[in-house]
């Protein structure tokens, strides 16, 4: 059978994740570059372009493809996208024959050929572009067409076609169907708003945010703690799970199997009498208020985020209206949560491959409108990894049909291929291993594989120093020296990071023989002496310039000095085509003054100075007059990070 098809080739699109299984991510206001490898046999013009759209619209935007690189076939193109949601674009080619014609006839009629045969085929393609142009552009094709036809000369006639006016025109309505045009496949891209790459988020536990140790804070107490977070200079204040808390099999303080009646239970054993993941702790008031508490937050520059954990405490009304939707044991009794040798025994979670399984899942994305609709447009989701990814790529897919802005990040401390196919499927940010990458080596092996660009496609790194799970060993009754290292390595190798509250003050006495805090809020009411000094000015004046300086709210222009030092990591970071280029210095050791001799790669990152240039210490305020390449410093506990912005040069 003979085979059908194009007899173009088109190639090696990009961007594109696994050949358009997944979506691309990039934020509203990039310019979308794409290119692509398009050929055929023989000496004939291709054209090629870009085709591109919003997925819920019919028509596509048509932009034409440059010919950048003709002996690799390259051709390159951008769009802008101005709406946030799915997008798709896909290549078509095709072959430009009146541009064909007109190469080889141009060449026979300086050659000085008689061209009978060349001026009747330049005619009909004429006549053929006439046919598909609009009607306006069509008389002009056919006036120009009985012009030349009155000419008796086909050498005269092929000069007349040879017009600029003529070779536009027609080229503009070229025929695009048949074996002689291809189009590719169309690759999905996700455009989501800018805060999905830029953003400074607080965790707090809203019942924390009062000053009476007895009882839980409000949210009127949150209300009044917001101008506190937008004067550290945070835009997002992510909530731990804000809904009715279980009494049965309650956890006391450091999470005791015994528990008083004033202890209030582990927000993430979800569920009580007073209702279940649709409410919110009748502890901290009413649902009115939270939505007010929103709409103040917003009024602050500020954006509310909270936590979706699938967990249900015993008392969850879900366990009598669908007791099927969980995991029974062989005797009938449901099976609480573990994670040997840890176990939750207040903790119930659901079995997403139950019986009643689509009943389960638009539960769960009933929940992420429901509150969608109350105007959180984040979430942090709870162990995404032990869930179907099947069920993470649905219920995002349907939850941004309907909130296309509503962002996802997904909690997931597991394995690597894990973590990238949850980015992969929709999550739009992902917690990373940060926490424990501490030498130089391996933080620099971590940020180059999160930079490397099959990985910055499709998974956002949000860098968290602690939660209120983990609370790293070195920061185990750790001075503020390191406190202030691990916060300036997070918020400027990444554009989006988290500070767990009681950081600012340091917080550092561990549980003993684990890595969590000692009398964990989790487990009680925590009151703070929020007018402490701490390292609140080094965590404000962090974010005062991550704010200023478009290089830090980006994470995929990292590049890493070289110093002979191990104890001080280096790297670089450029935006607005090297207008704003940040040199960002840390020292690694809390305890001990350190120096080197820095290489900057400024040629490598395409950045153009001369012999001497200033650079100005953000933090400090000093300016320096530096020469070349390479650079002395010192760094020293009490002052262990220089940010340096590259400012003038001459």
């Amino acid at each position: 059978m003979i085979p059908k098809g194009s007899y173009l080739i088109i190639q090696n699109v990009q961007p594109q994740v696994d050949g358009g299984r997944f979506a691309v991510k990039r934020e509203l206001g990039d310019l979308v570059k794409v290119s692509a490898e398009a050929f055929r046999e023989g000496h004939g013009i291709l054209r090629v372009d870009l085709l591109w759209r919003n997925e819920s619209s019919r028509r596509w935007n048509r932009v034409p493809m440059a010919h950048t690189n003709p002996g690799l076939d390259l051709w390159e193109a951008s769009f802008d996208p101005k709406e946030i949601g799915r997008h798709e674009f896909k290549i078509e080619a095709y072959t430009d024959h009146f541009a064909s014609w007109l190469h080889d006839t141009k060449r026979k009629y300086e050659a000085g050929e008689t061209l009978e045969s060349d001026a009747v085929e330049g005619i009909q393609l004429m006549q053929d572009a006439e046919k598909r142009a609009p009607k306006k552009e069509a008389e002009r094709i056919g006036t120009w067409i009985t012009e030349i036809t009155e000419l008796t000369s086909p050498r005269e006639q092929a000069a007349v076609m040879f017009s600029e006016k003529i070779e536009q025109t027609v080229c503009a309505h070229p025929l695009r169907k048949g074996v002689e045009t291809g189009t590719s496949a169309a690759y999905p891209i996700y455009i989501d708003r800018v805060k999905a790459r830029f953003a400074s988020w607080y965790e707090v536990f809203p019942r924390s945010t009062g000053n009476n140790p007895n009882q839980s804070a409000t949210w009127k107490d949150v209300e009044a703690f917001l101008p506190y977070v937008a004067d550290l200079g945070f835009d997002v204040l992510y909530f731990p799970p804000i809904h009715p808390i279980g009494k049965s099999f309650k956890k006391g303080r450091n999470n005791s199997l015994e528990a008083t009646e004033t202890d209030p239970g582990c927000p993430y054993a979800i569920g009580n009498e007073n209702g279940g993941h649709f409410d919110v702790c009748e502890r901290l008031g009413p649902m009115a208020d939270f939505e007010h508490m929103i709409q103040k937050a917003a009024e602050s520059g500020i954006e509310i985020a909270i936590d979706f954990a699938i967990n249900c405490s015993y008392d969850h009304p879900y366990l009598k209206e669908h007791p099927d939707w969980f995991y029974r044991r062989p005797d009938g009794t449901i099976k609480y949560a573990e994670n040997p040798p840890k176990k939750y025994e207040d903790i119930y979670p659901l079995n997403f491959d139950c019986a009643d399984r689509d009943a389960l899942w638009n539960e769960m994305k009933r929940y992420f409108l429901f509150w969608a609709k109350k105007g959180v447009r984040i979430f942090r989701v709870d162990n995404p990894h032990t869930k179907p990814v099947l069920f993470w790529e649905w219920v995002i897919r349907e939850v941004q049909k309907k909130h296309p802005d509503v962002l996802f990040l997904a909690e997931a401390f597991t394995r690597p291929r894990m973590m990238e196919e949850l980015g992969k499927i929709g999550f739009t940010q992902s917690y990373t291993y940060f926490t424990w990458r501490t030498g130089k080596e391996e933080l620099t092996e971590y940020f180059t594989y999160l930079t490397q660009k099959n990985i910055t496609e499709t998974m956002r790194g949000n860098i968290f120093p602690t939660t209120p799970d983990i609370h790293p060993k070195h920061l185990h009754h750790a001075a503020p020296s390191i406190f202030k290292i691990r916060l300036a390595l997070a918020t400027t190798l990444s554009s989006i990071y988290g500070m767990y509250s009681g950081y600012e003050f340091c917080e550092n006495e561990p549980f003993p023989g684990k890595e969590e805090l000692n009398f964990s809020e989790k487990y009680e009411f925590k009151v703070r002496d929020w007018k402490q000094d701490g390292i609140r000015d080094f965590v404000r004046n962090l974010n005062r310039i991550r704010h200023a300086n478009p290089a830090l709210q980006e994470t995929s222009n990292l590049t890493f000095c070289e110093c002979e030092n191990d104890q001080i990591i280096a790297y670089i970071k450029s935006a607005c085509n090297g207008q704003n280029t940040i040199l960002i210095a840390v020292n690694l050791d809390p305890s001990q003054k350190q120096s080197t001799t820095l290489n900057i790669p400024f040629k490598k990152c395409g950045i153009s100075i001369n012999k001497t240039y200033t650079v100005h210490d953000l933090l400090s305020d000093k300016h320096y007059s530096w020469t070349g390449s390479k650079s002395y410093i010192e760094l020293t506990p009490e002052n262990p990070v220089h940010i340096f912005r590259v400012e003038s040069s001459g």
